[in-house]
């Protein structure tokens, strides 16, 4: 089964590009590709209701893609304060494993996207790390040098090592490899350097995201991406 949990360390990491990037390569690749998010925060009012604005990017960037969400919330609260201001709602672990299930059996390939972080409430005694474990995936990070320190990237990996959480690797979004400052700049090798993770890739940084392709971010993602690692197989098409 070609699956995956995509999460960061923090907000604004690029978690939905990276899976943008990822499932429309797949879709790409002739893999029918499904991207779930089982939580959302920040939605936004539309025609007096609340739409998830990562569902609609990713389903902007390829309509192919098959998309789904457990619980949106308007709050950019974390996910359990998020769920208390909207009438007290209860974040239920199970549902969200049911509907894990209904979704895989819809494609062959399974994108699920976390929320806020890897460590963020979703429960009065869960985090999002709970909901990698309760469905069984391997995880993939995705860490933003201009978000992140590298001292946060070494306290990030080592909680996720403590969870027990099957690490894939690092993808390093809004990399700069030219960068003026030393940290961005060397940001892939001290991750690799003082952790056990694996960098699986890097995306560069897009100076204007409203400019920016499905062809042109497809083509980053081939081309800096190790895809065939990430889900474990070969793809012909990559090796012709």
């Amino acid at each position: 089964m070609l699956s995956i949990f995509v999460s960061g360390l923090n907000k604004h990491t690029g978690k939905t590009i990276v899976t943008a990037g990822i499932a429309g390569t797949m879709q790409s690749l002739s893999y029918s590709t499904s991207v779930y998010k089982p939580i959302e925060t920040s939605g936004v009012e539309v025609d007096g209701g609340i739409s998830s604005t990562d569902i609609s990017a990713i389903s902007n960037f390829d309509s192919n893609i098959k998309t789904s969400i457990s619980y949106l919330f308007k709050s950019p609260s974390t996910p359990l304060a998020a769920a208390y201001e909207s009438n007290n709602t209860k974040i239920d672990i199970q549902k969200i494993y049911n509907d894990y299930q209904t979704n895989i059996q819809m494609t062959e390939c399974h994108i699920v996207e976390g929320t806020n972080s890897i460590a963020s409430p979703i429960d009065e005694t869960r985090v999002e790390a709970d909901i990698v474990k309760t469905l069984g995936l391997p995880l993939l990070l995705v860490l933003n040098p201009k978000k992140s320190t590298i001292e946060d990237a070494i306290m990030g990996i080592n909680y996720v090592n403590s969870q027990h959480l099957n690490l894939l690797g690092v993808i390093v979004n809004n990399y700069e490899e030219n960068s003026f400052y030393l940290e961005e700049k060397y940001f892939p090798q001290f991750v690799e350097e003082y952790t056990n993770a694996k960098i699986l890739g890097t995306l560069p940084h897009y100076s204007d995201m409203q400019k920016l392709t499905p062809e042109t971010l497809i083509a980053d993602v081939l081309n800096n991406i190790n895809i065939e690692d990430i889900f474990g197989l070969k793809i012909a098409k990559l090796n012709m």
